[in-house]
């Protein structure tokens, strides 16, 4: 039976890209709307799936699917669940690479260069690097967008003969020497090492009613969903490079940037400076949000003193009109999945030594999941380089 599957998307959004590039890799047709090209159509979006973030798929006018929940597209078309393989790809490797960001790809460039049996299970490529408007501190590759520079790793990675297996990984356990791998959607695969290079997602507040606007008015990315805010006045929370990049992007595009910093500015000189130049940015130092609230979609936020004298006289709390607001206020590792299995420290990373050697013999780990304390993509790209060196001494003992 043929479906009728319309895609709402954007073009810079990397969910959005690895929906069409499943649906692409299936042979199933879809048409593709740009709400970031076409104001009406992004209004639609927004009536059709109560919320404002992308990418939304409808399936034959009627079911509704927020988000690259590729299971959920496949069961509505009727389709095999099982995401399509890359074709005889073998479950048993001498080594997997869990994981594409910054770590996992610079990892896997070099196991592709050495010409070693490996593969990478990854849910998407690129990772958070990806969400980047523009990276400008990489050494030799400077004012790139991270969409961009994470591209040129992975397609060296290709031409160097690297397997990218589209899936995710829900469990691992080890027997003896082999390790075994569970996926979301195939497995098991077996590996006789494994580098883990999860990376990190965004970090929430706690506030109150945060969680009921996600999508309808709190947004962690401003690539995938900044130009739903055209015109509009949104809030960033945060004041490391994060938020102010943020604030900085979102400028060209909102009428009206609120950011709001629980002490003060924390990010690098050459942002700062950049922000002090846009002139529709209004800094609120000293300020968190303790609710946010609205009625269907997000409309103010309430602003909360941590310190000072309006703290001591109670008057700390400011309601804020807002359409939208992006957090920026960091990021926790992705390393539930090795809860149990590898050490950990207190803030739930994989302990490492300097060779990304883990407690697990054969278990490697690199890049913002580990417990290394500088979180930079060129320390990733080191730190993902560094863990397959290991690997493959550990392979060849």
């Amino acid at each position: 039976m043929l479906h009728e599957v319309v895609v709402y998307s954007l073009s810079g959004c990397p969910h959005c890209k690895a929906l069409k590039t499943f649906l692409d890799n299936d042979n199933i047709p879809y048409t593709n709307i740009d709400v970031g090209e076409d104001q009406k159509a992004a209004a639609e979006m927004i009536k059709i799936s109560g919320q404002r973030g992308v990418p939304v798929t409808v399936i034959d006018g009627e079911k509704i699917v927020v988000g690259d929940d590729l299971k959920k597209v496949m069961e509505y078309l009727g389709a095999p669940v099982a995401v399509k393989k890359t074709p005889d790809v073998s479950p048993n490797h001498d080594l997997v690479v869990i994981g594409a960001g910054a770590a996992g790809l610079s990892a896997a460039m070099y196991g592709a260069r050495k010409g070693m049996d490996m593969i990478v299970i990854t849910g998407a490529i690129g990772g958070m690097v990806s969400q980047s408007y523009v990276v400008e501190n990489y050494p030799g590759v400077p004012d790139v967008s991270g969409e961009e520079l994470m591209k040129k790793i992975y397609d060296h990675t290709v031409q160097s003969g690297g397997i990218f297996v589209e899936d995710v990984v829900t469990g691992i356990s080890k027997i003896d020497d082999i390790f075994s791998i569970e996926t979301l959607n195939g497995g098991p695969y077996t590996a006789k090492a494994v580098i883990a290079a999860t990376g990190r997602s965004p970090r929430l507040s706690g506030a109150k009613g945060e969680t009921e606007y996600l999508g309808k008015g709190v947004a962690i990315c401003t690539t995938c969903d900044g130009p739903l805010y055209k015109n509009k006045v949104v809030g960033i929370l945060g004041g490391g490079n994060t938020a102010v990049d943020m604030a900085i992007e979102l400028s060209d595009i909102a009428s009206t940037i609120h950011l709001i910093v629980r002490s003060h500015l924390k990010a690098d000189k050459v942002l700062i400076d950049r922000l002090k130049t846009k002139k529709n940015v209004v800094l609120h130092k000293g300020s968190t949000i303790s609710e946010f609230g609205g009625g269907q979609f997000l409309e103010y936020v309430v602003l909360k003193k941590t310190g000072g004298v309006s703290a001591l006289l109670g008057k700390a709390e400011e309601k804020l009109p807002v359409d939208g607001v992006f957090l920026g206020i960091g990021l926790d590792p992705n390393t539930s999945i090795f809860e149990g299995f590898a050490a950990m420290n207190p803030n739930k990373e994989i302990i490492v030594d300097v060779d990304c050697t883990t407690n697990v013999p054969g278990f490697f780990a690199a890049g913002d999941a580990t417990s290394i304390k500088a979180k930079q993509i060129a320390t990733s790209v080191g730190e993902g380089i560094k863990a397959l060196l290991s690997a493959y001494d550990y392979l060849r003992r």
